[in-house]
């Protein structure tokens, strides 16, 4: 498994308190959240698994879209890139990353707003 389960939290929560979150709760518990750096980069997009397919995602990048960009570019799994490109985001390149010594692919996406 390429998650080593070991958290360093400090860097995320350093990352979250420098970039624009967006958290959906119900029944005072997260089921969704995401965040986008100064730069544009749409860092991390979530949904628990319990609650998937009910438009939390689309809430969650609605609000991170009206942040006042001008792009957006974020790198979507092979699972989230067709939300991406429903959502009008362009391909820009195929990545492969490794991680834990497992090779993972991505894409490069691009919103103009």
């Amino acid at each position: 498994m390429w998650a080593t389960g070991e958290v360093d939290l400090e860097k995320w929560n350093q990352s979250l308190l420098n970039n624009y979150c967006v958290v959906v709760t119900q029944n005072k518990k997260i089921v969704g959240f995401g965040d986008i750096d100064k730069t544009g980069y749409l860092d991390r997009l979530y949904v628990h698994k319990d609650y998937q397919r009910q438009g939390i995602a689309t809430v969650i990048c609605d609000k991170l879209e009206q942040a006042g960009y001008e792009k957006i570019t974020t790198h979507a799994s092979i699972t989230s890139r067709p939300f991406f490109e429903e959502r009008r985001y362009k391909l820009i390149s195929k990545q492969e990353v490794v991680r834990q010594g497992i090779v993972l692919v991505n894409f490069v996406m691009e919103k103009e707003l």
